[in-house]
């Protein structure tokens, strides 16, 4: 198999060698900079706008338990103090989530993380509509807040990751609004859903979308091309991504690098350079 797990260090010789899109005479690519070079591609938007749609339901998810507290404490003859547990369990659990989001995407790959979070908590969000007693409601609100955590530094690394220098801040930022933006709809939302459908309704509108959204993701999100270049994924595939979003040349691909700036930060010498995958 081909290697493709090279980090090379600002001035090196090999990267002083590399055009503007980061191509080499020797058939070498640099991921970053042949993405700065680009337009940005239809798989990129679609990135973008997935990620921010995620973001968006997971804004939704997380703001729902706000709609629907009224209607709680009405039928099941609560106060809203008694409510409390549930809203600090999803606090909890967020917290948790967005901790372990990072070790495991740097695993499993962003894409992975992004589609196993939306699924997740719009499983979980599901089951919450179905739920008839105080602690199980805390309980799944718990579990539901690890998947919400972990989605969103995971989208946000994706676009960033996709994006071209000059738009970085404008699209990082758009895919974080999607949050207020989702509870902001949660909450128009809610004012139809409730009164037709019941509380019951919010609840399955908001596992419902993040499980259409993951199919979308799956089917048209690439996974993290510098995830897959520091797990030593094979020439053909890295190519098979990044020609998505541009040309490549008629120079034979020989090998897909990481500028220093991408690799994780080390003392060790060693960790300059990847391990190749054979």
């Amino acid at each position: 198999m081909s290697r493709t797990a090279l980090v090379i260090p600002a001035g090196n010789a090999v990267s002083d060698d590399l055009d503007q899109s980061g191509a080499g005479r020797d058939g070498t690519i640099v991921v970053e900079s042949f993405i700065d070079s680009q337009p940005v591609s239809h798989a990129q938007w679609a990135t973008v706008v997935l990620c921010f749609l995620v973001v968006l339901a997971d804004g939704f998810d997380t703001a729902a338990i706000g709609y629907i507290a009224p209607s709680l404490t009405a039928l099941w003859s609560i106060s809203k103090a008694d409510l409390s547990p549930v809203l600090s369990a999803s606090l909890v659990g967020v917290a948790i989530g967005a901790l372990l989001a990072g070790p495991i995407g740097d695993r499993a790959g962003r894409k992975s993380v992004v589609m196993g979070a939306a699924v997740f908590f719009g499983v979980t969000t599901l089951a919450t509509a179905f739920v008839n007693t105080l602690t199980t409601l805390t309980i799944l609100r718990f579990i539901t807040g690890i998947g919400l955590g972990a989605a969103i530094p995971n989208c946000v690394t994706l676009v960033a990751e996709y994006a071209p220098r000059r738009y970085r801040s404008l699209l990082v930022n758009a895919t974080y609004c999607g949050f207020p933006v989702g509870a902001a709809v949660g909450g128009f939302a809610s004012i139809w859903l409730i009164p037709n459908f019941g509380w019951h309704s919010v609840l399955v509108v908001g596992g419902l979308i993040p499980l259409i959204l993951a199919v979308f993701v799956a089917a048209l999100v690439p996974e993290s091309v510098r995830y897959l270049v520091s797990q030593g994924a094979s020439v053909q595939r890295v190519k098979a991504i990044l020609s998505r979003l541009g040309d490549l040349g008629t120079v034979p691909i020989k090998r897909f690098v990481l500028t220093e700036a991408a690799a994780p930060k080390s003392n060790s010498a060693l960790s300059k350079y990847s391990h190749p995958v054979t």
